[in-house]
């Protein structure tokens, strides 16, 4: 009896493993680590937090993400310098820039230093969702077919 179960058991289908999505974050605030672990884990996203905008472009010559948030208000780097960096090292990732100014010109800025969305602080958790299913999506069309949001194309997104 016991070898008919183990039998079954064997035979049953494994669900195929999905490939994760690799996130790294530049210099976040306390509060928007806590959600983004949060939704990091709940989604099985790989996230890599650094504290500064020279540890990420470290981190980036050696593994590559392909999301990076990027906060507007780095340490010791004007933002647009390093999005230009990391648009140059990554130029198959897409940058998200994290801000408190909610400005059309921002998000001009934004494409012209290679980024690809602005994410409007304070971060809420359906913002986030969306704009990394966008980027994912857009990097992958097939990738995120499950997802219940509509992928925003970057010149729109707002």
């Amino acid at each position: 009896m016991w070898l008919c179960d183990w039998y079954k058991k064997r035979n049953q289908p494994r669900p195929v493993p999905v490939e994760r999505v690799r996130i790294l974050a530049l210099s976040m605030s306390l509060e928007d680590r806590v959600l983004l672990e949060r939704l990091g884990k709940q989604h099985q996203w790989e996230l890599r937090f650094t504290n500064s905008p020279r540890e990420g472009f470290n981190l980036v010559s050696q593994i590559e993400f392909e999301l990076i948030l990027c906060d507007r208000n780095q340490p010791g780097y004007p933002w647009r310098e390093v999005m230009g960096r990391l648009a140059a090292s990554l130029p198959r990732s897409c940058i998200l820039l994290v801000s408190h100014v909610n400005a059309d010109y921002l998000c001009g800025d934004v494409l012209l230093q290679g980024g690809y969305d602005v994410l409007i602080r304070p971060l809420r958790e359906k913002a986030v969702l969306q704009s990394i299913d966008a980027a994912v999506r857009f990097l992958s069309p097939t990738a995120g077919s499950g997802t219940i949001y509509q992928p925003r194309h970057p010149l729109n997104a707002k």
